[in-house]
Parts: C-alpha cells; structure tokens; sequence
C-alpha cells in the first residue's frame, strides 16, 4: 500500500496540468482536488523553479532505514490472516525464528499501521470457535445421535480453553470485526417421548460448548 507521501506527490502532480494546460484557476484546482491555496501556490512556484511539484533539495527521509523487507511485511500479513488475536510480542518472535529479524514494538506497530491493520475487539463466540475440534464434535454426535430430533438445546453459557486468551484483533481499517455464527450448549438423551422403548434410558449430558470436547 503506497504511503501518504506518495498519494500527496500524485495529487501534486495534476496542480500544473490544471493550471498550464486546462486553464484553470488556483480557486477552481483548490475544489476540484479539495486543497489549500498554500500547496497550490507553493506547488506551481517549484514546478516554474524545478520543472516538479516539490522542492528536489529537501531531504524528507529521517530516521533509521526500515528493517523489514516486503517479504518479511508479506509473512507478518499471513501470519496475521492466521491469527488474528496474536500478540506483538508473538509477532516479534516470529519474525525472529522463521526470518532471523530482530525489530522493536514501535517498529512493528508502524508497519501494521502502514499496513491499515487496526486492533479491534473480537467477540465471545468467534474467540472461542474452533473449526478443527467443530467438526469433530459433529462427527462424534452424529454417531452418537442418529435421529436430530433426539437434540435439545438450551443457553450457551459455556467457557473453554479459548476464553481467557487476549480479546482483541487485528483486521483492516475499513472491515468490521470477525462476526460467527451462533452456538449453544447441548445435551442429548433418549427419552419415552422422543421414540425410546426403554423410558429409563438415562439422559447423557455434554458440559460446555462444542468446542470444549477437547479442552
């Protein structure tokens, strides 16, 4: 993703082609490309000095050089996509491990930044979904219940291994945050009502939510 720096050198660059060619007026450029007569002016006075839009003499790069390189800002976004309520600190050993970099919280808070990865608040259901142990538990039921009607279902107060770890996540600046579908706590029996032809058959509870099976 191009920097502002960037974006403002591209909106400079149509100052002079409004002005020169198109005939426009400072007024006019300043509502078309929403500016101040300031930048227009200061603009059009490097381009009649310079032949550009910007002052070639000004040195704007301060600070030290970026460590990392696309492909390391390509694994921070992968392994981002992977897990999204990760740590930076876990980020920074990552980083370490699989590409032997070393760089500061600051650093790293920067390029997600540049990246407009956001920290936002995840919700219940979706910190404690687990696909993996989901679907084996599904698996497991269905063996286990072979007529869906013998189901019943009731709140879905429940907690598991996932509901003490860190309730925040990244995800991009202009998407909301992770939103699942709904689940409940379960218990199943065979009952005289439900087709039994043993009444005493004893009912057989499974605590918790589905994902907790494996907990």
């Amino acid at each position: 993703m191009p920097c502002y720096h960037h974006k403002l050198l591209d909106l400079k660059s149509h100052i002079p082609v409004l002005f020169f060619e198109q005939d426009f007026t400072v007024k006019e450029i300043c509502k078309i490309l929403g500016i101040q007569k300031s930048l227009a002016y200061s603009c059009l006075m490097y381009f009649r000095t310079y032949s550009i839009t910007h002052n070639p003499h000004i040195h704007r790069k301060t600070g030290r050089r970026c460590l990392l390189h696309p492909t390391d800002i390509k694994f921070v976004t992968s392994l981002i996509k992977q897990r999204h309520t990760i740590y930076l600190d876990e980020i920074q050993d990552e980083l370490f491990q699989h590409r032997e970099i070393c760089i500061s919280v600051p650093t790293l808070c920067q390029t997600l930044r540049c990246l407009s990865l956001t920290c936002k608040v995840v919700s219940a259901r979706a910190l404690e979904r687990d696909n993996l142990v989901r679907s084996a538990f599904m698996n497991h039921i269905s063996d286990e219940v072979p007529d869906p009607r013998m189901l019943m279902f009731i709140d879905e107060a429940a907690q598991n291994r996932r509901t003490s770890q860190w309730s925040k996540g990244w995800a991009l600046l202009v998407i909301s945050s992770i939103s699942r579908t709904e689940r409940g706590e379960v218990f199943y029996g065979l009952t005289d009502w439900l087709g039994s032809r043993d009444p005493m058959t004893p009912v057989r509870y499974t605590h918790g939510s589905p994902t907790g099976l494996a907990d």
